[in-house]
Order: structure tokens, then sequence, then C-alpha cells
């Protein structure tokens, strides 16, 4: 299929050695030159941060974010014709809208990451097209912004559709705080839908929501925010932490139709997970010197210690060197420190979350919001539609016998019927009770159930 430059820009025939390439992050060795144990569990915390691995389930969400914004661009300006007359057009994306995409996850299991990455190879395609009338038109495949500068759509969009923003010296005046009047809300969304069909943006990505997910209208907020960007036409991509998207599922339905009807969840690592034996490795070679635990033989523990979430690893793997160092401490990090660090107050608040996760994946009860996916369990095993999938067995079973049945011969039905569950004879009539409307008092309460008691 022969794709226009508006849709091949999204095309992401990359292998997986290629998408490591473009998007890993290699650990670099800490040079300490006789830094304090203060300054050096500083470094090794920035280093360890600073390490990207793309693992299996980080590359199959970049290739499904790109599917399904390659298909938002075939299904909007595949054509030459539809492309020019929206360049005309106030509103060139039309009416309707696709659902956004909530991204959703564990607090630090890496979808800032993702994001990153995925801005990292599409914006290192950019290029530029030419249609009938219009030459040399600068593809802008996807605009990242992030709520860490601010929540307002100024802030958030000006710099992706006011040339002005993006000119080298008004960046220099911005800074000095001199920066120009702020659009009204109708006008920024305005150059914005028309900016992003004229450079055939059709990702618009929004990060750091946990910026106003904080607040105490975070609900309104958040949501005012997201449908306003919902509105411009670019596919939307918003990364939510759980908390938001349990506030959000308070919205009224039309807002959660838009909002929440395409979620797209990343977990953590599993406890057996290779790629979790790859990314300790990864984490090892930041300082081989201090970090002498045995990344595949202690893989299982610091599991348990961290539910398999990368923030969560760094953290636990700093705490270990503050151990390492107290007095009489070596400075170094095997299994025996991490537990310390587990145990000790550095980890406490981390630890809590541990547990509650792990009691969460046992019990299938929600203890706290921040922790519980909105959308259902996290286990892609574990659904939490069991029952309707019983009945609908069940449903398919009992056709299937009437089929079968159907097919036999006479005798042949008279066999398959003998050898059926038949009904108990025995059975007792159905009987109703009466209750006594007001208010039940014990005695009542017992009474009623020693009379259940004898038809039981």
């Amino acid at each position: 299929m022969k794709l226009s430059p508006r849709s091949r820009q999204y095309s992401f025939d990359l292998s997986d050695a290629e998408i490591d390439r473009m998007v890993s992050v290699a650990p670099t060795r800490i040079t300490w030159d006789g830094a304090d144990d203060r300054v050096r569990s500083g470094l090794l915390e920035n280093g360890l941060r600073s390490v990207v691995v793309p693992d299996s389930q980080m590359r199959d969400l970049l290739r499904q974010l790109t599917g399904m914004v390659q298909a938002h661009a075939i299904s909007r300006m595949e054509s030459d014709a539809s492309y020019i007359e929206g360049l005309y057009s106030r509103k060139p994306w039309g009416s309707t809208r696709s659902p956004a995409i909530c991204f959703t996850g564990l607090q630090g299991v890496g979808k800032s990451q993702v994001l990153q990455s995925l801005s990292r190879i599409l914006l290192g395609r950019a290029e530029q097209m030419s249609v009938r009338g219009h030459a040399g038109i600068d593809l802008m495949p996807m605009w990242l912004m992030t709520l860490a500068k601010g929540d307002g759509l100024n802030q958030l969009l000006r710099e992706h559709v006011d040339p002005v923003w993006q000119d080298t010296e008004s960046k220099t005046s911005i800074r000095n705080g001199s920066a120009p009047k702020s659009w009204s809300v109708p006008k920024i969304l305005e150059f914005a839908e028309r900016a992003s069909w004229r450079h055939a943006t059709c990702l618009a990505a929004i990060d750091e929501f946990q910026w106003i997910s904080a607040s105490s209208g975070a609900n309104a907020r958040a949501a005012s925010v997201l449908l306003k960007l919902h509105g411009i036409g670019p596919l939307l991509l918003y990364c939510a932490n759980f908390s938001l998207g349990h506030k959000l599922k308070g919205r009224p339905p039309e807002d959660r139709d838009r909002l929440l009807s395409c979620p797209i969840i990343m977990r953590p690592f599993g406890s057996k997970c290779p790629d979790l034996t790859v990314y300790l490795k990864a984490l090892r070679e930041v300082a081989p010197d201090i970090l002498i635990f045995d990344p595949a033989r202690d893989q299982d523990s610091i599991y348990l210690f961290t539910f398999g979430i990368r923030r969560k690893i760094v953290d636990l793997l700093v705490a270990a060197y503050k151990v390492a160092c107290r007095p009489g401490g070596a400075g170094k990090v095997g299994i025996s420190q991490i537990c310390d660090a587990y145990r000790s107050e550095l980890y406490a608040m981390h630890r809590e979350d541990v547990e509650v996760l792990f009691r969460q994946l046992v019990n299938r009860n929600m203890e706290s919001q921040a922790l519980w996916c909105p959308f259902g369990s996290m286990d892609q095993g574990y659904s939490n539609v069991t029952e309707a999938t019983k009945i609908v067995n069940a449903f398919e079973k009992r056709v299937e016998d009437d089929y079968l049945r159907e097919s036999l011969t006479p005798s042949e039905a008279k066999a398959f019927d003998a050898v059926q569950p038949q009904a108990s004879g025995n059975a007792k009539p159905a009987k109703v009770f009466r209750f006594r409307k007001g208010k039940a008092t014990k005695e009542d309460l017992l009474a009623g159930s020693a009379i259940l008691d004898k038809f039981l």
C-alpha cells in the first residue's frame, strides 16, 4: 500500500535492534574523583535514573501507538484533495473526534520514557512535502507537551502553533520575562487546529499530568484541559497515573467516552521477566565497583522489594548505598544491603506501596486508588469479566448440545437423554415469605433466620 507522506511518517517497520539503537540511553560509568559519600549517592541516583533500556513491552507500545496514529492520518488526510481542502477550511479536522488514548500505569513504570522515545523516533524523521499549489511544507509528526510548565493552553500550545515563540530571539525574551501577550482560548484553539492540519500533526501527547492531578480541583481542571486539547483534531495521547483515572471516572458519561474509552496500560516488570534481568545488569554498569549484587540471582528478591517498578528499583539501590556507607559498612551494595535498605526508613514510603500492591494482587480488592488500575486488574492473565465468560461458555455448550441432539437418530437421542442430568423429583415447592415492613429488631432477624433454616 503506497501511502502519502502525511501517513508514511508514522510507518514503524523498525526491528527490535533498530528501536533499541534509537531510544536507548546507555549507562555511563560514574567517576567518583574523591567525592564524599553524600555526593556519591547523588551521582549514583542521577546515573541510575538516566538509564533507558527498551524492553519487549516498550517496543510493543511504540508499535501500537504509531499504528493508531497512522490509522488516524489515513482516515483524515490520506488523499491530497482532502488535505488541500482542509488547508482552506476553518475546521479542517471536521466535527468528529477519535477517543483520546489514556496511557496509564503505576507511577515510575516508565510511561514518560515511552513518550520521549516515541518523540525521538518520530521527530527524528521529520521531512518536507509538497502538494499542488503548496511546496516545502514542513511535516511535524507529533506535539509533546508537559504540564510541568503550567496547565494553561498558551503554555501548552503556543510554542507549537506560534512562529514567534519558535524564533530564537523570542525564546530569549520569554526567558527574560517579556513573553508575548497571551492569546484568548478560542484564538489559540483555532490556530492549533489549522497549524496541526497544515503540518500533518496527527498526534498530540501530553505528559506530567501529576502536576494537575494533585490539586483539589483536579477532576474538573484536568477534564477541562484534556477536552480542549481533544477538540483540536490530532489524536490525543495523555499520560495519567491511576489516581487521575479514578477521578476522571467520576465525570459525566460523555466525558468518559472521550477520555477513558481507549486505555493503554503499561505494566511493571514480572518476577521472572528476562527484561528485568537486562535492566538490572544495565543499572549495575553505572557503578560496578559499588553495585556488586548479582542481577540474575538476586532478581526475585529485588522484584519482591519493588513490585518490578523502575523508579522503586532505582530508589532501592540508592537507599542500599546509603545504608552501606553508614558506620561499619563497606560501601558496597550486595543483596544483604538491599534487604537492609528495604527495611530502613529510607525506603519506608515505597515499602508501604509495595506491600499494598502485593496484597491487592492476592486479594483482588482495592486498598489505594493511587495503586489500583481504574480499568481492572493489571494482571494480563486475570479478567474482571470472569463470570460473564462462564455464562457465555455455558450458553455455547447448550447450543452445541442442541445441534448434536438434532443430528441424532431417535434411538441415539433416547440414549443421549438418558445420560443427561435430571432435575430432582423431590424438590420442595418454592415458598414466598412476606416480611413485615418497618425497622427490624434483633429478635425479628433471629426469628426469620429460624424459619428459613427449616426449608434449607
